[in-house]
């Protein structure tokens, strides 16, 4: 039997700072902090591989820090596992010439849609794309027989975030079951963050969300990733990780909840230097407040 550890949209390289942070800490490095938690399984030897199905770094021209320290994790994870990974929508211009050419040993990066072997299992990886029938006939040239899962970093019909559910042509790179290809029952699945396993026809579409939380309307949400086991019939359960808690303050009332470490932004009534101050004293890291309107100054004609 083999065991694959699914991980998605670890977001490397975020440079977002917070008011009150360590000096030089960017969010980044909580993303990071997620993605090696997320690994444990591998590291433990409790896995035979490793996929990570796109948004591997949170913009298409990563920072040279964040690329550095994806390729030592990567190196390290595949001293002990194979790993096959694939872009998503944020790894536009593709994953190769990021990851050491993509002569990492033991690192399958599969820029455009193709078969890889891990650990014993035949995988279908298709790359975001944002044209479904693009997508579609994608699946179906790397599909078919023998193929075990089916790894895809696109939104499918009935996929829910929080306030929105996606359906085919809302937005348009939805994906429905008219354009899986025949056979697929299994989709390993990154671009949704938000955890979840949807039935679309004959196949299940598995999301274990993004390893960290990457904006405040996640603050809910559970993130980590999750791990397969290929026997007679594939099973998969999802596996819990570190987030830092997030709050969105709409009254200074609101600062009781908060706790030290934790980031916070300011709303409505909360929305004032003197909230801002009394969660810094709390020890939360506050997102800033945007600098005030300069005051227009007005000019007597000169005569």
């Amino acid at each position: 039997m083999v065991r694959l550890l699914h991980v998605t949209d670890t977001h490397l390289g975020v440079d977002r700072w917070f008011r009150g942070a360590p000096r030089g800490w960017r969010r980044g490095d909580d993303h990071l902090a997620a993605f090696r938690a997320a690994l444990a399984p591998a590291f433990r030897g409790e896995v035979d591989g490793v996929v990570h199905t796109g948004d591997l770094f949170d913009r298409s021209r990563p920072p040279a820090r964040a690329v550095a320290e994806a390729i030592a994790l990567l190196a390290e994870v595949a001293r002990q596992v194979p790993v096959a990974l694939m872009p998503g929508n944020h790894d536009r211009q593709g994953l190769r010439a990021h990851l050491a050419g993509g002569g990492l040993p033991g690192v399958a990066i599969v820029d455009r849609a193709a078969r890889v072997r891990i650990a014993g299992a035949w995988l279908a990886l298709v790359p975001y794309l944002p044209d479904p029938a693009a997508w579609g006939a994608a699946a179906s040239d790397v599909c078919g027989e023998g193929v075990d899962l089916l790894l895809a970093h696109q939104a499918f019909d009935g996929a829910r975030v929080p306030g929105f559910a996606f359906r085919v042509g809302s937005p348009a790179d939805t994906i429905g079951e008219a354009h899986l290809p025949p056979g697929v029952r299994h989709i390993l699945c990154g671009h949704i963050h938000t955890r979840q396993a949807l039935a679309l026809g004959a196949a299940v579409v598995v999301h274990p969300g993004s390893t960290e939380r990457t904006a405040f309307l996640e603050r809910a949400e559970t993130k980590g990733s999750a791990v397969w086991e290929l026997g007679a019939e594939p099973t998969w359960r999802f596996v819990d990780g570190p987030a830092r808690p997030m709050h969105v303050v709409e009254h200074p009332d609101a600062l009781a909840l908060v706790s030290a470490e934790e980031l916070v932004t300011l709303k409505g009534a909360a929305r004032h230097v003197e909230v801002e101050q009394a969660a810094l004293a709390r020890g939360a890291w506050v997102a800033p407040l945007p600098a005030p309107t300069p005051q227009m100054t007005l000019f007597a004609p000169r005569r």
